[in-house]
């Protein structure tokens, strides 16, 4: 089993659609700001942080890298371990910092 295979992408979900409220607001983005950014439509994004839907795996990511794109939210990500080193390796984000 590789190290991405051993991950628990149910458990990644589950914790950033609990983290994107205190995210957002964090970083003043609205879920306009976050739909244009991510093409994910604010009626699904809304269901996301109200737990009433999970994100495919693909959203999952797609916001991941969104935010990560904002050096400033980057911190949160790392403190929630909603990026983990894992995913960083297999998709060689920040190289140079986890060789």
């Amino acid at each position: 089993m590789t190290e991405l295979e051993a991950l628990d992408r149910a458990e990644l979900m589950t914790r950033l659609t609990r983290a994107l409220p205190e995210i957002r607001s964090s970083y003043g983005l609205s879920l306009d700001d976050l739909e244009r950014a991510t093409g994910i439509g604010v009626r699904r994004l809304k269901a996301f942080e109200e737990g009433r839907q999970a994100p495919k795996w693909s959203e999952y990511l797609t916001i991941i890298f969104v935010l990560w794109s904002n050096e400033s939210s980057r911190p949160i990500l790392d403190e929630k371990g909603l990026f983990p080193m894992e995913l960083k390796r297999a998709f060689s984000v920040n190289r140079n910092a986890h060789e």
